[in-house]
């Protein structure tokens, strides 16, 4: 988590850094808002999780796709024009949802393409916070960033509902106006351009772009293979990223017929406690190193995503005994005490495992081959999400949600049981 020193103060009399940061902070939360909003009207134009599961399918084509181009891009080009083109295009097709946000298979085809354009956003923001912060400032950087980062997901999804019930189909305006000021942000940036240091075509720093991606891409592949302590993490790590998309599926249909709630409530009792969850799990995570191993950790974190995905759909099976309490107001507010109990541990156990299993791959992988490791893993995770989220999505088509993210629940205390057998000490970088 970033926490504020003496030092840091540096980095906000950086003008052209605050415009960077500016730039996360109005384009992130807005970002957020448009996947909870896009989920909630396919839901609602559609009536079925299927398609849900569909658009967050659609949504994890990309990185699969451009991430490593995308990277290529950042290497070959001015990253100012980069962001400008990214936050711009963005907000075109944000625009076009005016137009076409009345059908379902238009949604998908721009949440597709949105996606797509972020991909690219992504490296040359990254990329360009050593450029300019100052090197002993540049860890306070990062934090900020990722600081910034789960903030932006709080404030996005908890927004979303509330915003979207007071101005319906004009919260589309608000989108284009935060992509436009980050767009502004990014014009008021200086070049940056210090990377290129020849003019050599864009074309053909592509073409071996592809070359080499394909190459290390299979290296990557074969050093993962042969490291039982990367495979395992990397296994763990995806099955928890798929996991947690197959439920963002089912959230709507969870929550407007199984809990009854409208827009609004979605936010405030669902999606706000597992942003605070997350924000928790930064800080738990950091903690809990001093005192555990990191694979302890890590399968502390998926034993307790296990028994909250199993826990939740009891909610249902509470809520029909709310005729034994004459229907009385503690006993509703119990009821959405404990959900977002449930919420609150769900985003606090997916923080902890993905910020520990990240740290652990950093120290356990060799410098040169971890950019190929950490490009394979997002392959490899939304390649393992992609049938799972469309499996989900089909079964509720004929099956209870309740019963699907319990069953969900069920095999992650499997992948949990599994996860403590392997917990040896030969794979733990601390014993080696």
């Amino acid at each position: 988590m970033f926490k504020l020193k003496k030092g840091n103060f540096n980095l906000f009399e950086n003008r052209n850094f605050i415009k960077l940061w500016l730039s996360q902070v109005l384009s992130q939360p807005a970002s957020h808002m448009l996947n909870f909003i896009l989920a909630i009207r396919v839901f609602q134009l559609s009536g079925s999780s299927f398609f849900v599961s569909v658009l967050v399918s659609l949504v994890s084509i990309p990185p699969i796709i451009f991430s490593s181009m995308a990277g290529v891009l950042a290497d070959s080009m001015n990253r100012k024009y980069i962001l400008i083109t990214s936050n711009l295009l963005r907000a075109i097709v944000v625009a076009a949802f005016i137009l076409y946000g009345h059908s379902y298979y238009a949604i998908l085809f721009f949440a597709f393409l949105i996606s797509t354009i972020s991909q690219f956003f992504g490296p040359a923001e990254t990329s360009s916070i050593p450029t300019l912060a100052k090197r002993e400032n540049l860890f306070s950087a990062n934090s900020l960033f990722l600081f910034t980062l789960y903030t932006s997901f709080l404030i996005g999804y908890s927004l979303a509902g509330p915003l979207l019930s007071l101005f319906g189909e004009n919260i589309y305006f608000l989108l284009i106006l935060s992509y436009l000021l980050a767009t502004l942000m990014d014009i008021l940036l200086p070049p940056l351009n210090y990377h290129l240091k020849d003019t050599e075509a864009i074309g053909k720093n592509i073409r071996n772009g592809f070359k080499v991606m394909w190459d290390k891409l299979k290296e990557g592949i074969i050093y993962i293979k042969g490291f039982p302590l990367l495979l395992i993490t990397v296994l763990q790590f995806s099955f928890i990223f798929s996991a947690e998309r197959a439920v963002i599926a089912l959230i709507p249909e969870f929550a407007t017929n199984i809990l009854n709630f409208n827009i609004s409530q979605i936010g405030y009792f669902l999606i706000a406690p597992v942003g605070l969850g997350a924000l928790m799990g930064a800080i738990s995570a950091n903690r809990m190193k001093e005192k555990f191993s990191k694979r302890k950790i890590i399968n502390i974190g998926i034993m307790v995503a296990a028994i909250t995905l199993t826990l939740l759909p009891l909610y249902e099976v509470l809520a029909r005994q709310a005729h034994l309490f004459s229907y009385s107001f503690v006993f509703y507010w119990a009821l959405i005490g404990y959900l977002g109990l449930m919420a609150f541990l769900s985003g606090l156990a997916d923080v902890v495992i993905i910020v520990t299993a990240q740290t652990m791959l950093h120290e356990a992988t060799q410098h040169e081959k971890r950019g190929r490791v950490f490009g394979n893993l997002t392959m490899f995770m939304n390649l393992v999400g992609l049938p799972l989220i469309l499996l989900v999505g089909f079964l509720a088509t004929r099956y209870s949600v309740s019963k699907i993210i319990m069953v969900l629940g069920i095999v992650t205390i499997i992948v949990s049981a599994l996860s403590w057998m392997v917990n040896k000490r030969k794979l733990d970088p601390l014993y080696n």
